[in-house]
Formats: C-alpha cells, sequence, structure tokens
C-alpha cells in the first residue's frame, strides 16, 4: 500500500452526476480516479495494461482527500457523535467533512476527548478548516482550497441569444493539495506510476484543453495506514459497491452508512454512464463474518455497442477500508 500526493498547478472542476456546469466536488472520488487512471493508461500504453488494471483487486484505490501541509484528512467517520451540549458548537461540527490522522486513530480507538478544547464554545472553530478538523489551532493565512464561482456565457446557435451559467473551480493553496492511497500489484506499480504521472500532465476533471486540473505527484511517505488485522467492523475510504455474497454479510442495523448514486458522462463524449448506488467514504459497516470486503467492478458501456467509443467503460466499485478494533461512537 502506498500513498501519493497530488499538487495542483491549476484549478479543477469535477461536476456532480450528470451536470456539465455548476458547483464541483471539491475532492476526488476513487470512482473517477480509477476511470480516469485507466483512461490515461489506454493512451499511453493501450488495452494491454488496461486490461491488467481492472482485473480484480489488483488496482484498488481510496478516494482522494485534503492534506495541508503535513496533515492529511480523513472522511468523518459516520457514527462519531460527540457528546456536545452547545447548540452553536453543534453547528460548528455539523461542518466537519473531514477529520485529520490524529482525530481519526482517537475516534476509531475510541479515546475520550475529555478535557481538551475541541468542543468549549468559541474554541471549536478555531481547529476547523475547509470543512476539515485539525489538532492544531489555525493561523491567519491557513487557507486549505477555495472554491470560486466563475460566470461563463453560451450562446445559442439558432438566435444568437445568450446566457449566463456558473461553474465552480476548486484552487489549492501552495501548502494544500490532495492525497489517497493505492493499493497495486507488485507487477503492476511501475506502470501505475507512470501513468499517474501521465495523468497530470493531462489533467483530471472539466476543462483539460484549457490548462484545468494539472498536477504532479509526489509519494507521501509519512502516512500510513493500520496493519491488515481480522475484524467485522471496518471503515470506508473508498465508494463501495459489494458483490451480492458481500451485501448479505452486512449488519444495516449496527452499521453507520449513506448511499450515493453515481452517474455522469463519458469525457469528450455525449454517452451516458450506467447509474450505480454505492456505499460512501466514511461509513462504518459492521458484518455478520469475518470477512474483508472487496468491492466489485462494473462493465457500464461496451464498446462493442457503441461506434464511437474507443473502449470499455468501468466504474470501480472496489472497497478500500481500515478495519476497527472496536466502537467509535464518543457516546459509548
Amino acid at each position: 500500500m502506498k500513498a501519493y500526493k497530488l499538487k495542483f498547478h491549476s484549478s479543477f472542476h469535477l461536476a456532480y452526476g450528470n451536470a456539465v456546469d455548476g458547483p464541483s466536488e471539491t475532492f476526488i472520488r476513487s470512482d473517477t480516479l480509477f476511470s480516469a487512471i485507466c483512461s490515461a493508461a489506454q493512451k499511453f500504453y493501450g488495452d494491454g495494461v488496461v486490461s491488467e488494471f481492472i482485473k480484480e483487486s489488483k488496482l484498488v484505490l481510496s478516494s482522494v482527500f485534503p492534506f495541508y501541509k503535513d496533515e492529511f484528512f480523513f472522511p468523518k467517520p459516520l457514527n462519531f457523535y460527540p457528546d456536545i451540549q452547545d447548540y452553536e458548537v453543534i453547528k460548528t461540527f455539523k461542518k466537519i467533512k473531514f477529520v485529520s490522522k490524529e482525530h481519526l486513530d482517537k475516534i476509531i480507538n475510541n479515546i475520550s476527548y475529555e478535557g481538551t478544547n475541541y468542543f468549549k464554545k468559541n474554541e471549536a472553530g478555531k481547529f476547523i478548516l475547509n470543512g476539515c478538523w485539525r489538532t492544531v489551532e489555525n493561523k491567519t493565512n491557513d487557507v486549505i482550497l477555495e472554491a470560486v464561482e466563475n460566470p461563463h456565457i453560451i450562446t445559442d446557435r439558432i438566435s444568437n441569444s445568450t446566457q449566463i451559467f456558473y461553474k465552480t473551480e476548486v484552487f489549492f493553496s501552495k501548502d494544500g493539495g490532495l492525497f489517497f492511497f493505492a493499493n497495486v500489484s507488485d507487477e503492476l506499480i511501475n506502470k501505475f506510476e507512470t501513468v499517474l504521472r501521465f495523468l497530470g500532465d493531462e489533467g483530471i476533471g472539466a476543462d483539460r484543453s484549457t490548462g484545468k486540473g494539472l498536477f504532479e505527484i509526489e509519494e507521501a511517505e509519512n502516512i500510513s495506514l493500520p496493519e491488515t488485522q481480522e475484524s467485522n467492523l471496518y471503515y470506508l475510504l473508498s465508494l463501495y459497491s459489494p458483490a451480492k455474497a458481500e451485501f448479505e454479510n452486512i449488519l444495516p442495523r449496527e452499521s453507520y452508512y449513506d448511499f450515493e448514486i453515481r452517474k455522469g458522462w463519458i469525457s469528450n463524449n455525449t454517452l451516458n454512464r450506467k447509474s450505480l448506488r454505492m456505499f460512501v467514504e466514511g461509513s462504518v459497516l459492521r458484518l455478520a463474518k469475518k470477512q474483508k470486503p472487496t468491492g466489485s467492478l462494473h462493465l457500464v458501456l461496451e464498446k462493442k455497442d457503441y461506434v464511437d467509443l474507443p473502449f470499455d467503460i468501468y466504474r470501480s466499485g472496489q472497497a478500500l477500508f481500515i478495519p476497527i478494533p472496536g466502537g467509535i461512537n464518543d457516546n459509548n
């Protein structure tokens, strides 16, 4: 398992669902990154390497989360409910989407926050930056990212009338960016890293032809995940589409989760991919049997069915989890 930083040279726009304009994601989902890597691999190496990437468990990715300086942030576990009495502090904590690695370690190991300032009135907000919960107080100039709405004009080809629409672009500070984990088979790691660098030169997201979404890669050597251990409780770092047997192994009443329907257009094409419902990052799933989740790869468009489709299109619902030793609800 290796971790990589993405340091962006320009803004990016990753639209929600089928939208081609409007709001943007501020981080990259695991299925989006997987598809981008497969597309880049097809351009750089051809079908042979892609056919290896789409074999089960050969290339498993987390989603791509924020980092700032030496702090790495993970999705907030969905069953983390700190014992907060003050309404203003509750409102502050509702803004949290990500938690630092230090906070995550405390949460999943059920370590008490007693005696800290994190939940005190007029103190809690000092530790939250762009939706990320830090262990150090913010300084005046601290910023991870900025989402900017830029106006664009579209002209009707028949009537020549114009209409303004807004597209969100996400800019990262020089000390901020995104990072992810990749579990890659040994025989593919060199090709994977080559493709990742090529993708950085190509860009990710919309408007790549105008220089958007460009990034450079740096291996993150000071962050790691816990060693794999036997457990029946797992915290999700990627989107997850379980196979039928895995789905039947989930105990829904003892799990904390949310779903998202993943859909969207093919890049540089008018084809719409098949929609899939997946568990979201931060979900905490309890399993009936101690069986590590793996998830599924889905073939969502086949090139044989479309004249202008150069290769098969897959969506990855393969799972990257952290096994949890016990309960992580702060109220326990």
